[in-house]
């Protein structure tokens, strides 16, 4: 279980790989069915932040709809005042990551 003082992360990053910043609306499906409209703040092969107002608590499982990969579930790792950080079940291979950025908005390298 992760520490928070302040409203903020203390300890060491986890994080496997580097996230991008995005901005995007995508629908998620909470662990009871619900189909919700969160915003993704940023992602990596293995993981992302979203923003929601839904609660999604530690160690729940979400199915998130993103474009060019489709449905992927994620395990949420940490959730505090409306942001949630979670990992993804299965690791976004290399070919379909640069894809999956451009979809989003994001700017990627050629």
């Amino acid at each position: 279980m992760q520490q928070v003082a302040n409203g903020h992360y203390v300890g060491m990053d986890q994080r496997q790989s580097p996230r991008t910043d995005v901005y995007a609306r995508i629908p998620v499906t909470l662990p009871d069915g619900r189909i919700a409209t969160v915003t993704l703040v940023n992602i990596s092969a293995d993981g992302l932040l979203l923003r929601t107002d839904a609660r999604i608590d530690e160690g729940e499982i979400i199915s998130i709809s993103l474009p060019v990969i489709g449905k992927r579930q994620a395990r949420t790792v940490w959730s505090l005042g409306g942001r949630s950080g979670l990992n993804f079940l299965e690791t976004i291979s290399a070919a379909d990551y640069p894809p999956l950025l451009r979809a989003l908005g994001a700017k990627v390298a050629a």
